[in-house]
């Protein structure tokens, strides 16, 4: 008995040096919005993921109302936004998932025309980048970096989102 007392107080002093486990800044958002079909909402969530705020990765998930993954999107927050977080910034963080859960959606006949694209803007070729704007399908634009966004466009026939083009969020002003 007195060897289990013993073992129970080596136990209970080997924690009292130990710090406190750092809290992760696994946070999220939800929002519903109409972009693969305008009667059934499709979900988008929006999540951090890290040991920490400075060290979470973004991830943004769009299902639609069946549950399919139409979209999906990320990167290393610090890489993308800059060193926007800090460790344990989980207010700030809460407040940029929700921003961050309201995309735009647009058509894509409000894309730039071809000729106003830059290099690197779309990995489409002409050909399809300009079927695919005069279709005009839904579109849907989320931030991907400071002052960026990302703008995908739905393609009912593949049941699928597709890559339309990066742009600076000034093109939009």
């Amino acid at each position: 008995m007195k060897r289990l007392g013993i073992a129970a107080l080596m136990v209970l002093l080997s924690a009292c040096g130990r710090e406190a486990p750092a809290t992760s800044c696994d946070l999220s958002a939800t929002q519903e919005i109409s972009f693969t079909n305008a009667d059934a909402p499709d979900t988008l969530v929006v999540q951090s993921l890290g040991p920490s705020c400075d060290k979470a990765i973004g991830l943004i998930t769009l299902r639609t109302a069946e549950g399919y993954p139409a979209w999906s999107w990320s990167g290393p927050l610090s890489h993308r936004f800059g060193d926007a977080f800090g460790a344990e910034d989980y207010e700030h963080m809460q407040t940029f998932l929700e921003a961050w859960s309201r995309p735009d959606i647009a058509t894509t006949q409000s894309a730039p025309a071809w000729t106003a694209l830059t290099s690197g803007q779309t990995t489409l070729d002409q050909l399809t980048y300009e079927d695919v704007r005069v279709r005009n399908l839904p579109m849907l634009c989320h931030f991907s970096g400071t002052a960026r966004q990302t703008c995908v466009f739905w393609e009912p026939a593949a049941g699928g989102a597709g890559h339309l083009l990066e742009r600076d969020t000034q093109e939009n002003e």
